[in-house]
């Protein structure tokens, strides 16, 4: 009776053929073709000028706001909320640290 192994070797699980004590060989692998470099990569094409550029980028810039999903009133009132919340905390605390380290200061100093 022969026990299955659960994990086999990286050799058995990649080529099951190669396994040692096997007498068949792995065929060669064939060569990767050379990447075919671009018209761009090669310098034949010139990137666009200044002004091109400029417009190119606007259009970019109104196509990508074609795609944002804008907030409801709803989720901008309730944001609005946490950020006012969050600046009347952070300011206050703020103050405090103010108010305690001059006051140290005051009396280190005299």
């Amino acid at each position: 009776m022969t026990k299955h192994r659960k994990n086999k070797t990286a050799s058995e699980t990649i080529n099951p053929a190669a396994a040692p004590g096997s007498d068949k060989v792995d065929k060669p692998v064939a060569p990767i073709a050379p990447r075919v470099k671009s018209k761009k990569e090669e310098g034949e094409i010139k990137p666009p000028s200044g002004p091109v550029r400029l417009w190119n980028f606007f259009k970019d810039a109104k196509k990508e706001l074609t795609r944002v999903t804008w907030p409801n009133r709803k989720e901008t009132v309730k944001s609005t909320g946490v950020l006012l919340i969050l600046v009347a905390i952070s300011a206050a605390y703020l103050g405090l640290v103010d108010s305690v380290l001059s006051w140290v200061l005051r009396l280190l100093v005299g």
